[in-house]
């Protein structure tokens, strides 16, 4: 989009050994199930009290970031005789145990237990008061781990139909790295600079990819991020229209985290965008780091224009792409 517009005998043992575990693997159907989805077991009487109003409250709430409300996660409740192994290839699987005998409290999570690739959380508790207390003890965790299957899941299809020329561009002339599927186009491409727009008739996605100079810490701070957005969106992302451009919303400030992924830094900000002096809006998600031998801050970003449709998934789509970004390695 030009505008805002939306891998001997004994030897053969191994091969034959590595051949039967790689069939038992496929044995696992593939998961079932809508992007977003949680199958939720749990008995009548617990989903009917502080347990499933905690449930309710952690994993179905609200997404933030969003221009109109849309729930974290569709729940899809069923109680344990009714959970048959129609529901076993479900994509995310949250059973919840409630026994007197339960040795410990406690949180489990496997990957693949009936389908691949599936997510199984088990919160195994001795009461319902216990029950309560660890769900809200673990609300971010338990959203956390949600969230980062989905974009695993996203991962994964994107690494399989890459496109290939993006890719290329982005580690030689920029010297980073990001799994761009295929679908998407170069809109701008300057030196420290970078728009990629998937198009369809209804929706845009948007990446975008920018540097400057790290100087200091107070980069890293929501007011220095915003304005640094600001300025590179007015002069790369222009409007339809004359005198129109991308900015953030300011009536409703983003929100802004700090983390560590495999020991980098990263800040970042979800929030809304507008269009400067027009109608347009939706969400957006940035990530921010320091590309630490190249002295720069690195802002990779996702954007969502779909005035009809729903912006959840859309969104996570290209939050996934932006979670695969690595840096080239320099010669020392």
């Amino acid at each position: 989009m030009k505008k805002i517009s939306l891998l001997v005998i004994t030897g053969l043992i191994f091969v034959l050994l590595g051949s039967c575990l790689s069939r038992t693997e496929t044995l696992k159907p593939k998961i079932s199930g809508k992007a977003g989805e949680v199958l939720l077991v749990i008995p009548d009487r617990y989903w009917d009290s502080e347990i499933g109003t905690s449930l309710n409250e952690i994993l179905a709430s609200d997404k933030k970031g969003l221009p109109q409300p849309e729930s974290t996660f569709d729940l899809i409740k069923v109680t344990p005789d009714r959970f048959t192994k129609v529901f076993n290839s479900h994509r995310n699987i949250v059973i919840v145990k409630i026994d007197p005998a339960v040795e410990k409290n406690k949180i489990n999570v496997k990957r693949d237990m009936w389908a691949t690739p599936q997510l199984f959380i088990s919160i195994n508790a001795r009461s319902k008061d216990d029950c309560v207390r660890m769900l809200l003890n673990n609300a971010d965790f338990l959203v956390d781990r949600l969230n980062h299957a989905e974009r695993e899941r996203i991962q994964l299809n994107y690494r399989k139909f890459i496109e290939s020329e993006i890719v290329y561009s982005l580690q030689e002339n920029h010297q980073l790295s990001l799994i761009i599927p295929k679908g998407y186009s170069k809109d701008v491409d300057s030196a420290n600079f970078v728009w990629l727009a998937n198009e369809t008739p209804s929706t845009s996605q948007g990446i975008l990819i920018y540097d400057y100079p790290y100087r200091h810490e107070n980069t890293f701070t929501p007011e220095y991020l915003i304005n640094k957005r600001n300025q590179f969106l007015k002069e790369y992302v222009p409007g339809p229209n004359p005198g129109t451009w991308m900015t953030t919303e300011d009536l409703l400030l983003p929100d802004f985290r700090e983390f560590e992924i495999e020991g980098r830094y990263f800040s970042e900000l979800r929030g809304l965008w507008k269009l400067e002096n027009g109608f347009m809006g939706g969400p957006f998600i940035s990530l921010s780091t320091v590309d630490e031998p190249n002295k720069r801050v690195v802002t990779v970003e996702g954007f969502v224009y779909a005035p009809s449709e729903k912006k959840r998934e859309l969104l996570r789509q290209v939050e996934s792409i932006l979670y695969t970004l690595e840096f080239k390695k320099t010669d020392n």
